[in-house]
């Protein structure tokens, strides 16, 4: 275990240094903000700009990724929502929540620091790919099923609508609008300038300790209070049964190039991201469990992330 330890440890100091930053009151709800805003508008772009820029596409469209990782998603958050419908007796609204939180993984704050420093830049364009229909894909699913269920304030968004609010919240989303240009640079744009380039270096060095940093601080703002029974059953299927189906679909059923199957997994084996949370309390949709999830998978992984890093380094 040794190898994934080395790598994850640090990871995790840094995120319990957030905790107790936010914990002690020596940075207030304000400066976290902030330092939330500056991390994913100017130095996580700067990085994720910086490393596209340099990496050539391949030829032909990644369909075995798309299909084993967005696949995984939909079957683990299928078996979840049938799990907490089923067996849990939970409405089909608070069903449709505890899928999402067993097959949505926090990708930005703690999946791009990860799969970067455990694979390095090259991981940029498996990631690429992953992350540039993240949002359209997994948001617009939830925001259907939930408009379908438990519309807010009795009037449903139609199918037009909501596919166009998640088309919205892509093209303003910094971290996507990096992606593509760094990609887009990198075809068709000359050597990035030297001082130009110093100056992106310079932000992208920021970027994961200050990422990992405001997602400890952040997590302080959630708690296990309520719905145990239901988080216990998201966190299991988003960090063991998630990352085995990617596994599965990736290895024997699309047969993905090395790289490209460490990256799609270990994103898969992530814990549930933070907007889980925030998409359950907009439609009042099982916000305690989603709250608890987020906690409880976010402690976790650092075993089952340690894990299947300890396999792949």
């Amino acid at each position: 275990m040794e190898a994934g330890l080395t790598l994850v440890l640090p990871i995790f100091g840094v995120i319990g240094v957030g905790i107790l930053a936010a914990k002690f009151g020596i940075l207030s709800e304000k400066a976290i903000d902030g330092i939330d805003r500056f991390a994913f508008t100017f130095a996580l772009p700067a990085l994720l700009f910086r490393a596209l820029a340099n990496t050539e596409l391949p030829s032909e469209l990644p369909w075995g990724l798309w299909l084993s990782y967005y696949g995984g998603v939909l079957i683990a958050w299928a078996l979840a929502g049938g799990a907490a419908f089923l067996l849990l007796r939970r409405s089909p609204a608070d069903s449709v929540m505890a899928g999402f939180g067993g097959g949505f993984s926090n990708t930005v704050m703690l999946g791009i620091p990860i799969i970067l420093t455990a694979y390095g830049e090259e991981a940029g364009v498996p990631l690429f790919f992953i992350l540039a229909f993240h949002g359209l894909t997994v948001f617009s699913i939830a925001t259907f099923l939930l408009e379908t269920t438990k519309p807010r304030g009795g009037v449903r968004l139609t199918p037009v609508q909501i596919i166009g609010e998640s088309l919205k919240g892509m093209v303003t989303n910094p971290i996507i609008v990096a992606l593509a240009c760094g990609i887009t640079y990198g075809q068709i744009g000359p050597e990035i300038p030297k001082g130009v380039d110093t100056v992106l270096e310079m932000f992208a060095r920021t970027g994961i300790p200050c990422a990992l940093f405001t997602l400890g601080a952040m997590l302080t703002r959630y708690e296990i209070k309520r719905s145990i029974g239901t988080a216990a059953v998201m966190s299991f299927f988003k960090l063991a049964i998630h990352p085995v189906i990617v596994f599965v679909l990736a290895y024997y059923v699309f047969a993905l190039p090395d790289l490209w199957l460490k990256v799609a997994v270990t994103m898969a084996a992530m814990p549930t991201g933070v907007f889980c949370f925030v998409l359950s309390s907009r439609y009042d949709a099982a916000p305690g469990a989603a709250s608890s999830n987020v906690v409880l998978s976010t402690a976790l992984s650092l075993l089952t992330l340690t894990l299947v890093l300890n396999i792949f380094l």
